[in-house]
């Protein structure tokens, strides 16, 4: 039986490592380079996010936004073999919102 004092199923905690001085400052260094590294592999991903991110082809286009240097959009070309007015919106098609009205039907009540 145990006589330190735990309930069956509790353990009890190991004791914490005292290090001497010259294991400390070992240790340290260690931590240092380790993080000098792990700082040099997070730039290195970003700096390699960002010049693939600035050669690839959305950057020719401003990246998000397909305007040219005037500030209006730029009309993609068109297909091979497409011409100007097949590629013109339908005519009943509108820029202007359309706006519904609301229609009640009111039902009439049977007689009786």
């Amino acid at each position: 039986m145990n006589d330190d004092g735990l309930k069956p199923g509790e353990e009890r905690f190991p004791e914490q490592a005292h290090l001497d001085p010259a294991a400390r400052a070992a240790q340290k260094r260690r931590n240092l380079w380790l993080g000098l590294a792990l700082l040099g592999f997070v730039f290195l991903v970003g700096l390699t996010t960002f010049v693939r991110l600035s050669s690839s082809e959305d950057n020719q286009s401003n990246f998000y936004y397909n305007m040219n240097q005037t500030g209006q959009q730029q009309a993609p070309e068109l297909p091979p073999g497409m011409s100007p007015e097949q590629a013109e919106p339908p005519a009943n098609l509108s820029t202007e919102p359309v706006v519904r009205e609301e229609v009640v039907v009111e039902e009439e009540a049977p007689e009786q």
